[in-house]
Order: C-alpha cells, then sequence, then structure tokens
C-alpha cells in the first residue's frame, strides 16, 4: 500500500514547526556525535592492537585471552554504537560510511571471538575481571542484531517461513487453515482484577511448594531417625555397666562426705585448742 500524505486542514504555527526542526537538528547531532565517539574510539583501537613497534609474544595463556577479551569488549561497544547511528541516521553518504565501518567492526569482532574459542578450546569465555576492570555490565556482553538485517531480508525471511509451515503443514505438525485469534478487550478494573488474581496464585503456588519442602525434610528426618539402628546389649553386659556407674556414682558420695566430716572434725579440734 503506497505512502500518502494528507495536508492538515489547518497549517501548523511557526512555533511548533521550529520546536520539530530544533529537535530534528538535536537529534541529528547527538547521532553525529556518537559516530565521531565511535570513530575516535576506533582509531584509539587500532593503535593499541597494532602498536608501531611490535610487542614481545606472551607466553601466559590467561595474559593472551585478556588481551583479546579487552579488544573483544571494545570492539562490541563500538558496534553497538555504530549500528545505533545506522538505525537513525538518514543521510545517504553518511549511511554508506557508517555501513562500511559496521561491516568491518563486525569481521573483526567475528576473528577475535575465533581466536578465544581456539585458545581456550571453548565457545563459552568468563569476563569477569575484564569487565571489572572497563566498569561494564554483563548486559553489555549481548550482540544485538543489526536492524538492517531484518529490513534487507525481510522478503528472505517471510519466504522462508512460508516454505517452512508448507513442509510442517504437509507433514502434519500443524493444521493448514489458520484460525482466526479473537481479541478479547476489557477494562481497566477488569485487568487489575485479573492480573491480582494471578499474582495471588503465584503466591500461593509459591507457599505451597515452600510449605512441601519443609514437609519432605520433616520426613526424611523422620525416616532418619527410625532406620538409625538400636543397639542391644547382653543382660550381663548390661548388668555389668550399671553396677560400674552405680559403684562410681557411690565412691563419689563417700569421698565428698568423708571430706567433708573430716574438715569438720579438724575445725573442732582447733577450736577446742
Amino acid at each position: 500500500m503506497p505512502f500518502s500524505f494528507a495536508p492538515p486542514s489547518h497549517p501548523p504555527s511557526l512555533s511548533l514547526l521550529l520546536l520539530f526542526l530544533l529537535l530534528l537538528v538535536l537529534l541529528l547531532s547527538s547521532y553525529t556525535r556518537m559516530w565521531v565517539q565511535a570513530h575516535g574510539a576506533l582509531e584509539d583501537l587500532l593503535v593499541d592492537e597494532f602498536p608501531p613497534t611490535a610487542p614481545r609474544p606472551l607466553k601466559d595463556r590467561l595474559q593472551v585471552f585478556q588481551g583479546l577479551a579487552t579488544f573483544y569488549l571494545k570492539y562490541l561497544q563500538i558496534f553497538r554504537s555504530l549500528e545505533a547511528v545506522y538505525d537513525q541516521i538518514v543521510h545517504p553518504q553518511k549511511r554508506r560510511m557508517v555501513r562500511h565501518m559496521l561491516d568491518g567492526v563486525m569481521g573483526r569482532l567475528l576473528e577475535l571471538k575465533n581466536e578465544m574459542v581456539e585458545l581456550e578450546f571453548s565457545e563459552f569465555h568468563y569476563f569477569d575481571d575484564v569487565l571489572q576492570d572497563l566498569k561494564l555490565t554483563p548486559e553489555d556482553l549481548e550482540v544485538p542484531i543489526p536492524q538492517y538485517f531484518v529490513r534487507e531480508k525481510m522478503r528472505v525471511l517471510r519466504d522462508r517461513e512460508k516454505m517452512l509451515a508448507h513442509v510442517m503443514a504437509k507433514g502434519g505438525h500443524i493444521e493448514q487453515v489458520e484460525q482466526e485469534v479473537s481479541v478479547q478487550t476489557m477494562c481497566l478494573e477488569e485487568a487489575v482484577r485479573v492480573l491480582q488474581v494471578c499474582e495471588r496464585a503465584r503466591q500461593g503456588r509459591l507457599r505451597h511448594r515452600f510449605m512441601k519442602e519443609i514437609r519432605q525434610a520433616e520426613e526424611e528426618g523422620c525416616q532418619a531417625k527410625s532406620q538409625t539402628p538400636i543397639s542391644t546389649l547382653d543382660p550381663d553386659q548390661a548388668a555389668t555397666r550399671i553396677q560400674k556407674v552405680w559403684s562410681e556414682y557411690l565412691l563419689f558420695h563417700f569421698s565428698y562426705f568423708a571430706s567433708k566430716l573430716y574438715f569438720q572434725y579438724q575445725a573442732y579440734i582447733s577450736n577446742c585448742c
């Protein structure tokens, strides 16, 4: 459907036009500034990566990986900036230059990723120390899909989806006739009530799981206690142990009272003298 622009019935005022132009200029200047900053960061990064004098080869694998990870994260930040600039800027010559830089940065990212995989023999890497040094967050590790990938290949993606749907329908996995999905509208009060019901149900499930874990822990403790073997002694051994404890008890009390009587006798003798 071709895009048609209908002029407004009432022409906008001059102040609104000036405000719109001012916002447009500020927006374009911000993305131009972002492009300039990304270009400067890319130049500094190229100087760091390819110094005039060849550095000494590193033998420590950890140091090599940290260097590759640092370059990878810096290139990733530049890629994010250039992708945002290319998505929002409208100047044809600038878009061509940004696209050329963007393709080069993506290619360098793939090269660094391949070097890290060959070094670590794994596709999963840990950037904790490098993130802390660069003051970044784990969210900065996510590689966004450029918007122009989807826009430029929209027809190919649609044809691929149609072909996949046809193959799945031919195999009997899905129905060929698409059912119309009815969209039900609701007011604000009803939506709030539905959200409250869902939240209460979620909290109830959490409480049920918590109480279930407590009951399982109690049952496991009772089973462990019941399965503990009770030692049984021979009657003669039990009588011997009881006699031993009782004799120790009597000896202790006899010695206690004897020492008490001795000290009382000594006090009585000292008082008489």
